[in-house]
């Protein structure tokens, strides 16, 4: 059964600070999440979203959410979700784990849909994003996402954060820890049906190892997107099917060629022939000081 809180229900934290329940923000697989006033402490007046796990029982959903409440309180890059806080919350003599993010209502699959980004902004995300990529790849040991899609990624201002770290991947150095994860992927966890990789196929079934390079080949598909209007993996009959893909749309403008090519060399169906994140990012960087320089010339301003 879902954990359902009253407007106006208070919820303290293991830092003892207390949040004012304002609504619900909408219910996952695995948690609930509402939007929450602060009343107390140095953050008091502000408004966070609270995100509660509900399947205490399934021990390993249940480690993984304690390993992403873990890792998030340990980030500090402006491009991940921010996290200021946890507890536990205690319902039907139950304890629920609880994590306390940014509150971000505007995410990238609301706004492509809404249409109106200009090419600077989407250049900017698109930077942002691989400099979110790069600091998961620099990391021991390393992150994978596993699960990048626009509904994960929350706008704000001219800014973005990736969130949902909810699938990621800690690489390990013994492969015989990844027997458990193969099959939960297999089944049903980290397998984006939208934003499938080679990579994340080739690893259920057993052909490979996962690396970062999956991410790079997902936040492809999602500036495909974002660039052209349209995803080019192709929809499978099964979750397990080779991954598709169509070519990639027109992009128009003057910079369109350039996007083009650098979108190419993220979604190389080889890992071995994906560009390296540090070089996407130079890349990528270069276009949008380029875009920066003809919106000056011609607006005075960039964003």
């Amino acid at each position: 059964m879902s954990i359902r809180l009253s407007v106006g229900q208070a919820i303290r934290s293991q830092n003892d600070n207390w949040y004012k329940c304002v609504q619900h923000l909408g219910t996952g697989g695995n948690a609930v999440a509402y939007l929450m006033l602060s009343t107390s402490g140095i953050n008091k007046g502000s408004l966070f979203a609270l995100k509660i796990f509900q399947r205490v029982t399934d021990a390993d959903r249940l480690a993984k959410f304690h390993g992403e409440i873990t890792f998030l309180e340990g980030c500090s890059h402006p491009a991940i979700m921010k996290v200021y806080d946890s507890g536990v919350f205690l319902s039907d003599q139950q304890s629920h784990p609880f994590v306390v993010m940014e509150y971000l209502p505007t995410t990238l699959y609301s706004e492509v849909r809404r249409g109106g980004l200009d090419i600077t902004t989407k250049l900017s995300l698109a930077t942002q994003l691989l400099s979110g990529l790069g600091f998961l790849d620099s990391l021991s040991p390393k992150i994978i996402h596993r699960d990048i899609k626009p509904q994960n990624i929350f706008i704000k201002g001219k800014s973005c954060v990736l969130g949902d770290f909810g699938l990621m991947k800690v690489c390990r150095d013994d492969p015989a820890d990844d027997e458990p994860d193969r099959q939960e992927v297999a089944a049903y966890i980290g397998m984006p049906f939208y934003y499938r990789t080679p990579d994340l196929i080739a690893y259920t079934r057993k052909e490979s190892e996962l690396t970062t390079s999956s991410d790079v080949f997902q936040l492809g598909l999602v500036l495909a997107e974002l660039f052209s209007g349209r995803n080019p993996c192709k929809v499978p009959k099964s979750k397990l099917d080779p991954v598709e893909l169509d070519n990639i749309s027109n992009i128009p403008g003057e910079l369109g060629s350039r996007i083009h090519r650098t979108l190419i060399k993220m979604l190389h169906m080889d890992p071995s022939n994906r560009e390296s994140v540090v070089n996407l990012l130079d890349h990528w960087t270069g276009i949008f000081h380029t875009a920066v320089e003809k919106a000056h010339a011609l607006n005075g301003r960039a964003l």
